[in-house]
């Protein structure tokens, strides 16, 4: 009897060691379920607080050192807002915010990016490491667990300059001339896009076909319809960094919808003008972001009066233009008609001058300095086809209303410089020595088509609509121009010279979104 209970009371401690042993093995396997649901948790939190911080920093982000100093002041404010471990405020400081120029860096901190805050569109946001005890792994040693949340935003700026001009001929995206066939001409066809010739410079401060005003408008680089608009975003302070580099971040196909501000400041001149090593004040830009082009020369018109230079025949532009004699070009960009570029547009007739009421080739200013004119493909709607030769210009009746010598085929360039692609038509800024070429300093080593402005081509057949600085506006194409001569927005004349040089198809996306 003795030895029954004896046993009995063996099978008890046995079942109690089971019990234990089960016991926190159940209670490890709770622990997985509980403490890592708790983790699972806190890391969507902290991952949300992230998310919205950085989304929020990268609206501020407008290559200025001012956008880096509001974009870290929105990532904490916004980031302070969200909450983890279910109540605790998410705090984060400058050390976990981080600028660059891609989604994958490389990464700087705030107070390196505000040295060089050119390109730097993309940031990063890190709360850091959050530790949380643990309610049932501890049996099983460990005693806590920790998480992050991190979050990349930002958007890849586009190479379009903050400039809205009126499109010549906005409702016509392509048409073109036909020249006469011998001999009063050689048949070909010529292409004009929105109403704009290439090979033709402009002043960008007298266009409005429609008789309004001429400025051109300031972009919004930041925002865009139908988002909000900040009208702090197109001052003068913030889109001289945008105009520095060429690029913003409205724009994700070349047509919709944009804010502008009316007139261009004096100062963002300078920014346009890096584009020549001009980096005196009030300039903004730095030569590493915003290097000059590797050819600076400019090309005046001839004679005295600003902005012609007295130049000798040898010089350019007359020395390309007009064989025999140097007194022309006599004015830098074409003739207008009110603020209408005068030439007649394929919607009226065949031919730009059927009459001397159009303007003549005196009329006409610096041409090809950056391309020649294009053929039209003959498809529909028309495309660009083959590129001009000088001898096609001098053939047919193109600036004048009969054909005329327009260029010298002695002194045109016959080939693009070494570096070009070799589909280049040959013109005068492409060469790389001779005397339509000026290197920039060699402490600033230059980028080739700097001079390039990729410009937006707004519908001024409709006003702006909203206040002054944040009017919208339709756009109906981005066009490339040639800076022909340096920028000058001061006094009562001013000046954008610009040789337009077709269309810009497609523009790439450029939204703000999340990337990590």
């Amino acid at each position: 009897m003795n030895t029954a209970f004896r046993r009995h009371d063996k099978q008890q401690g046995a079942i109690a060691i089971v019990l234990g042993l089960t016991l926190v093995v159940l209670f490890a396997m709770g622990g997985l379920v509980l403490d890592l649901g708790h983790l699972y948790i806190a890391k969507a939190e902290l991952q949300n607080g992230a998310d919205s911080a950085a989304l929020a920093g990268a609206v501020e982000l407008n290559q200025s050192a001012d956008g880096i100093d509001n974009a870290q002041a929105k990532a904490i404010a916004i980031a302070q807002k969200n909450r983890y471990d279910f109540s605790t405020a998410l705090t984060i400081t400058a050390a976990n915010i981080e600028f660059g120029p891609s989604p994958d860096g490389p990464w700087s901190s705030g107070a390196s990016a505000r040295t060089s805050p050119q390109g730097q569109t993309f940031i990063r946001v890190d709360t850091g490491s959050k530790t949380f005890a643990t309610y049932l792994m501890g049996i099983a040693g460990i005693a806590s667990t920790s998480t992050s949340g991190v979050a990349v935003a930002g958007r890849f700026v586009n190479d379009v300059t903050p400039i809205g001009v009126c499109a010549v001929d906005p409702a016509n995206k392509t048409a073109q001339y036909t020249y006469p066939a011998a001999p009063a001409g050689t048949g070909l066809t010529e292409l004009l896009e929105f109403g704009f010739r290439r090979g033709v410079t402009y002043n960008l401060f007298g266009l409005n076909p429609l008789g309004g005003p001429s400025d051109p408008y300031l972009i919004n680089p930041v925002d865009a319809p139908p988002g909000t608009c900040s009208a702090s975003h197109s001052s003068a302070a913030s889109t001289a960094p945008f105009m520095c580099t060429g690029s913003s971040a409205v724009i994700t196909s070349g047509t919709g919808q944009v804010y502008t501000n009316t007139g261009l400041t004096a100062s963002l001149a300078a920014s346009l003008n890096s584009r020549f090593d001009d980096y005196g004040g009030p300039s903004v830009c730095d030569p590493a972001t915003a290097p000059p082009d590797t050819n600076i020369k400019e090309y005046p018109c001839v004679g005295a009066a600003s902005p012609c230079a007295a130049t000798a025949a040898s010089s350019p532009p007359a020395s390309w233009m007009e064989p025999g004699a140097s007194t022309l070009p006599s004015q830098q960009p074409v003739s207008l008609a009110g603020n209408k570029p005068n030439y007649q547009l394929p919607s009226a007739g065949t031919v730009p001058a059927p009459s001397a009421t159009f303007a003549q080739f005196s009329g006409y200013g610096v041409l090809w300095s950056y391309g020649p004119a294009y053929q039209s493909n003959g498809a529909t709607p028309a495309k660009a086809g083959t590129a001009y030769s000088v001898a096609d210009g001098n053939a047919n009746p193109m600036y004048s209303t009969a054909k005329a010598n327009y260029f010298d085929t002695a002194s045109y360039p016959v080939s693009a410089g070494a570096g070009f692609p070799a589909s280049t038509p040959p013109s005068p800024y492409n060469q790389t020595s001779g005397p339509t070429f000026q290197a920039p300093s060699p402490a600033h080593p230059g980028q080739r088509n700097r001079r390039i402005l990729n410009v937006v081509l707004v519908d001024c057949r409709t006003a702006p609509v909203g206040p002054a600085s944040c009017g919208t506006m339709n756009a109906v194409g981005i066009g490339k121009f040639f800076m022909t001569m340096k920028a000058d927005f001061s006094g009562g004349t001013k000046r954008l010279d610009v040789e337009f040089a077709g269309l810009i198809e497609p523009v790439p996306n450029s939204e703000i979104k999340l990337y990590k």
